[in-house]
């Protein structure tokens, strides 16, 4: 077992007497993996939302949180290829969340690059307001247009079974 595998197992507490009885462990699993994507969510949305109400000094946390939002999503994927599974081949597609997700991740970048790469008043914010709208509005005519065909198939669905 590689050095990074046994630092995880440690975080983890995975050799925890808890995890014998394999039901607590199952829902404790369960639970944990709710309070990630929970943390997961909180965290990217609040990095979306820094840069435009805290200016330059939300940015950098802002950059921080998706820093450490990302190494955290890289070491579940790499714990999760070590022992095997690989989470991509059971996805069908672009999933709505992805879909969100990916979004306010990039309304998080925008309000970083607009913050910290240009200078006070030159004029990004109208623009990268412009981009952050762009965004929103795309990302709701996508899950739209999704949500109006899984719809339309569990209608036919329902009919043939008639």
């Amino acid at each position: 077992m590689s050095t990074i595998m046994k630092a995880m197992r440690f975080v983890g507490d995975l050799d925890d007497d808890f995890y014998k009885d394999e039901r607590q462990r199952d829902v404790w699993n369960e639970a944990s993996a709710v309070g990630f994507q929970f943390a997961y969510w909180i965290t990217l949305i609040a990095a979306a939302v820094l840069p435009w109400v805290a200016g330059r000094t939300g940015a950098w946390i802002s950059l921080g949180l998706v820093i450490g939002w990302f190494i955290c999503s890289m070491v579940v994927l790499r714990y999760a290829q070590a022992h095997d599974v690989d989470v991509y081949t059971s996805m069908k597609g672009l999933q709505p969340r992805s879909l969100v997700a990916g979004s306010v991740y990039l309304i998080a970048l925008i309000g970083v690059v607009a913050q910290l790469v240009t200078r006070p008043g030159d004029g990004i914010a109208t623009w990268a307001g412009a981009g952050v709208g762009a965004l929103v509005g795309a990302t709701a005519a996508i899950l739209g247009v999704k949500h109006h065909q899984q719809r339309a198939k569990r209608r036919e669905a329902a009919e043939e079974l008639l």
